[in-house]
């Protein structure tokens, strides 16, 4: 008999990318995958995180939660960092404590775009804008 599946727990459902992600494990015999967003699962709440990693006993985390709107971040900086800062460091956190995998999906607005070839994970980062900066904070926690 083969190895169990994987046991994947994406979180930010509500989103684009979990979204295509959730559709793309039933795909795969050797991928189970569970897809939660709010209120169930809150990055920024740490009982709803706790209660997602004990239900589901994840192998590996998805996090494809964020906050999006790029142009208003410049406004309400705070609620992009809360979300994309200290959100993904809480998932992250809980996450390392069970010994589970995690990938933080993040984005180029925490490169500046001045290089004229292509961008490798080890370049400089240098966020121009709000969103930017929160979501370069979240790779960082």
């Amino acid at each position: 008999m083969g190895a169990p599946p994987m046991r994947l727990l994406i979180a930010g459902w509500h989103g684009q990318l979990a979204r295509a992600l959730a559709e793309e494990a039933p795909r795969r015999a050797d991928v189970k995958a569970f897809a939660i967003g709010r209120p169930a699962l809150d990055i920024c709440e740490l009982p709803t995180i706790e209660r997602a990693l004990n239900e589901h006993s994840p192998d590996v985390v998805i996090n494809s939660a964020a906050y999006t709107a790029v142009d208003q971040a410049e406004t309400d900086e705070n609620a992009a960092f809360a979300l994309n800062a200290k959100g993904a460091g809480a998932l992250a956190a809980a996450a390392a404590k069970r010994g589970v995998a995690i990938i933080h999906v993040s984005t180029d607005y925490v490169l500046d775009g001045s290089k004229t070839a292509p961008y490798v994970e080890s370049d400089p980062t240098a966020p121009l804008n709000a969103y930017g900066r929160s979501k370069l904070a979240g790779e960082e926690a």
